[in-house]
């Protein structure tokens, strides 16, 4: 990794442990940076807000960054997003529990497993 990643995608879900990997991803920012936080609703779901509250965040850090709304597979959407964006760091947080029938950390485990970039882990 290089000691300041230019193109950063941040998996973002609202949980707890997105919060962290959305602030890790913002503080890992620099100039000529660019962010991208991407939130992915499973298929029937609505979209809802998380996208909205994510933007007030990294605004109120003063960072400048780019939204985008998918609908899926998480880990599958992650990792789509990052080979379309050509991503040189993926930050995502680790889960501790079951939640929706996944194992625990199972998004960040797939994505570790099968990013074209370094992966940081948020726990």
């Amino acid at each position: 990794m290089s000691a300041l990643p230019r193109r950063i995608l941040v998996g973002f879900d609202g949980s707890e442990a997105s919060w962290r990997a959305l602030d890790a991803a913002t503080q890992l920012t620099g100039y000529g940076s660019t962010l991208t936080v991407v939130h992915v609703a499973p298929e029937g779901d609505a979209p809802g807000d998380r996208l909205v509250e994510a933007r007030e965040r990294v605004r109120r850090r003063q960072v400048t960054a780019t939204y985008v709304q998918r609908v899926g597979d998480p880990a599958e959407e992650l990792l789509d997003a990052a080979h379309e964006l050509d991503a040189e760091l993926v930050v995502v947080g680790r889960r501790g529990g079951v939640r929706n029938g996944s194992a625990p950390g199972s998004v960040s485990a797939a994505v570790v497993r099968r990013a074209p970039c370094d992966v940081l882990v948020i726990t």
